[in-house]
């Protein structure tokens, strides 16, 4: 029998090692072979102990940027160098020589090339030269026509891509996190009023999606083979989770894309400490076959428990807040996820369902970037973001109270774009927890204070701030969260990439402040 500390370690981490009785500790059913990896993501730069060093702006040491998670080709794509052979030459080949007849030597030999041969030469050597001359400058006058009678190009919008890159194993990551890590975070204080304690998933440098733990007192714990959620998950596969309290359950949700490219869940509850396939797998939701693919999940309704517990002040209450019996009944997950490069499908499930609905799509909306939502705060507006096709942030709202009468500038039910637009990297992921985080055009990362309303969302002038500290890879996954402190204070945290094999923590102060970075600790095994 284990002890209470390694029951109490196997509850919050989700440890699935065998108990010292001989029983198992995970659904055998649930176990997967893990895929052979053959593929990775961003460019980074390995030291003379193995590890990783950063790229200097997210830019190479030849000026060329980074590939980044834009910047990757799959080895079906590979570019194939063509060869031209040629036949061997034959060592039985000779010249043919006419014969010289007899009595014809002496004249052959030495009678002088007659002058009309030297005249022919001259003449066509002035020919060519008159010819050349005449075609540079009818070339160079239809030329000059055409490019000041000639329209400049129309601007064309295309489709966005992930780009490519050449040799793409030469990326993949030998330590620490996977070169192109999903990241998410997930509260693990329900119930107990506790502070600061949460979960992070990640996607190891095995390609298994590993979570570890930030304690109150600032130390991670786990990650390593004993944290294993999923061991089928693509390479740089998104990940997303949504963490809640109902009837005095707390329950996880992991989302992210597996190997076949379908859209997978793994839930898990404080009753039951074993990681079970969830109920989307039903439905078998492709996403688009890319190796950058936006996904997102987010909960609705009563912030996400009925168990009192502390958590960051809520934008729009501006307020420490404790949970405890929220009024609200529909509650449940609305989920994102990419299927083509300009389209995002949603589905929605809600609590105490068997099953997921499939609901919308979104068109215009870069299927290589992140999304983005914000729908547990006060009133019944929730939010989705996207980036379009010109790389700029669009913020669409909803009005989920049906009771109300709608106008045309307030409809009800309906996904209805604001006014905001935000110019962000092509690819950049999106997180959102009392600040809207994205990834901007020089690699750095920015958060915008947003006022959340409805169609009067607007960003107030001056409230954004840069994360002062290193870059991220180019389309780098991110998430952010902000947590109370025994101080009574908050701080915000940031967590993306900034090398490749890491995953970096920023850190500061809810109002103000300077960042400070720390890399979380990722065993190599």
């Amino acid at each position: 029998m284990s002890s209470l500390s390694q029951q109490r370690m196997q509850r919050l981490t989700g440890s699935y090692l065998e108990s010292p009785d001989g029983k198992p500790g995970i659904d055998a059913s649930y176990r997967v072979e893990l895929p052979e990896r053959h593929s990775t993501f961003m460019e980074h730069n390995t030291d003379s102990e193995g590890g990783a060093s950063p790229l200097s702006n997210g830019i190479a040491s030849d000026g060329l940027a980074s590939p980044g998670l834009q910047s990757v080709m799959s080895e079906e794509s590979g570019e194939k160098q063509m060869y031209r052979t040629y036949g061997p030459r034959h060592s039985t080949e000779k010249e043919l020589v006419p014969p010289v007849l007899p009595g014809y030597e002496k004249e052959v030999h030495h009678q002088p090339q007659p002058r009309r041969n030297k005249r022919y030469w001259i003449f066509l050597i002035i020919a060519c030269i008159t010819c050349i001359v005449i075609g540079l400058a009818v070339g160079l006058g239809v030329g000059l026509t055409r490019k000041s009678s000639s329209p400049p190009p129309a601007k064309t919008t295309t489709a966005p891509s992930s780009g490519a890159a050449p040799n793409p194993d030469q990326f993949l990551s030998k330590v620490g996190a996977f070169n192109g890590s999903g990241i998410a975070l997930a509260s693990e204080s329900f119930g107990n009023g506790g502070y600061g304690s949460i979960v992070m998933y990640f996607q190891h440098h095995t390609g298994q999606i590993r979570q570890a733990q930030l304690s109150s007192n600032g130390d991670w714990e786990g990650g390593d083979v004993t944290q294993i959620v999923a061991v089928d998950a693509k390479n740089a596969t998104p990940i997303a989770a949504v963490a809640y309290a109902r009837n005095d359950t707390a329950a996880w949700h992991i989302f992210y894309i597996n190997v076949n490219n379908t859209i997978t869940e793994v839930t898990n509850s404080n009753t039951t400490n074993v990681w079970i396939p969830g109920p989307i797998n039903a439905l078998q939701l492709q996403a688009m076959d890319d190796l950058n693919v936006g996904l997102e999940a987010c909960w609705y309704g009563s912030f996400y428990s009925d168990a009192s517990y502390n958590h960051s002040p809520v934008p729009g209450l501006n307020t420490n807040t404790t949970t405890g019996n929220s009024s609200d009944q529909t509650v449940g997950i609305h989920l994102w996820y990419a299927t083509n490069s300009t389209s995002f499908d949603s589905v929605g499930w809600t609590y105490g369902d068997s099953t997921w609905t499939q609901q919308q799509t979104f068109q215009g909306y870069n299927g290589h970037a992140g999304v983005g939502c914000y729908s547990w705060g006060p009133g019944s507006d929730t939010y989705v973001f996207f980036v379009n096709l010109d790389n700029e942030i669009n913020i669409l709202w909803k009005d989920l109270n049906t009771t109300l009468t709608g106008s045309a500038s307030h409809p009800i039910d309906t996904w209805t774009r604001s006014d905001i637009s935000i110019p962000v990297f092509q690819n950049s992921s999106m997180g959102y927890t009392n600040y809207l985080y994205a990834q901007n055009k020089d690699l750095s990362i920015s958060g915008f204070n947003v006022t959340w309303a409805a169609e009067n969302t607007t960003i107030p002038a001056g409230q954004k701030f840069t994360i002062n500290g290193a870059k991220g890879l180019a389309g780098t996954h991110l998430s952010v969260t902000a947590l109370p402190d025994y101080s009574g204070g908050n701080s915000l945290l940031t967590f993306y990439q900034t090398n490749g094999t890491d995953i970096t923590e920023f850190v500061r102060d809810l109002e103000a402040g300077q960042w400070t970075s720390s890399s979380v600790p990722i065993p190599n095994s």
